[in-house]
């Protein structure tokens, strides 16, 4: 697939980057996730509206606010967002919506001073985004309710000290949050099935779009309307909007995409 230079789309969506973890933690591909927003500035696409579908800035076990504060964390911030604001067309829309590993807070928000420069630079911060045809949202929503949440954060902010203190047990943190903590992600199509039913009523989708991350499964249910965004940091994929049609593409080296799935309403 090749994006023709100067086109306008609808809309660009992509979740679960887990933007400012190290490379020698974990993998993340945020080296590719630069190279796809340079290409599509290079070739002068622009895009209406901006969807960050949630686990874009990781601040579970090492906390975003705080680097915010460095000079090197204020510039790694600024490597992302100034990317993706030249891809704004300046017509529509920045929408962040706050996903599970945005934030370790019982209120589900983000820190002040994410929150600051964030809003600085326009972005709406927000636990779901909704037009006429569509809804998108993190999807932690179809896993966690309000008292799953409290609890897990509870442990998180324990884990989160030692792994600051100790970043050479960040691996044990999060096996051990993922273990004892996190309610499985679906994995069989009865359980794939109750999860998007449930998120799909939590969201009231209607006959909308429902557009979601979290799993890092990058999938279309087409009878349900339903896009999963897939995750960057295994799959380097995102979601396009043009006018009614959603195409789910995901990058396979660099300058060469891959067209998945297309959904036209």
């Amino acid at each position: 697939m090749k994006f023709p230079r100067g086109k306008i789309y609808d809309g660009f969506f992509v979740s679960d980057v887990h933007y400012l973890l190290n490379k020698k933690i974990k993998s993340h591909k945020h080296k590719e996730l630069f190279q796809l927003l340079d290409h599509l500035d290079r070739k002068e696409i622009k895009f209406h509206n901006l969807y960050l579908v949630g686990d874009i800035i990781e601040s579970w076990f090492f906390s975003a606010d705080r680097r915010l504060t460095r000079i090197k964390g204020k510039k790694r911030f600024n490597k992302l967002f100034d990317r993706l604001d030249r891809l704004s067309s300046g017509k529509g829309r920045k929408y962040y919506i706050v996903g599970n590993h945005d934030t370790t807070s019982y209120l589900m928000r983000l820190s002040p001073r994410v929150e600051s420069y964030l809003r600085a630079r326009d972005w709406i911060i927000c636990e779901k985004a909704e037009d006429d045809l569509l809804i998108a949202l993190h999807g932690h929503q179809g896993q966690y309710n309000k008292f799953t949440w409290i609890g897990s954060i509870f442990i998180l902010r324990i884990l989160h000290v030692f792994a600051s203190l100790f970043p050479g047990i960040f691996r044990f943190s999060e096996n051990f949050y993922h273990k004892h903590l996190n309610r499985q992600d679906p994995t069989t199509a009865e359980e794939t099935l109750a999860y998007y039913q449930k998120l799909a009523k939590f969201a009231h989708q209607g006959k909308k779009v429902l557009i979601s991350g979290h799993t890092h499964d990058f999938l279309c249910l087409p009878k349900m309307n339903i896009i999963n965004t897939g995750d960057w940091v295994k799959s380097n994929t995102f979601v396009i909007q043009d006018l009614r049609k959603f195409i789910g593409i995901r990058m396979t080296a660099r300058k060469e995409f891959k067209k998945e799935f297309r959904l036209k309403v």
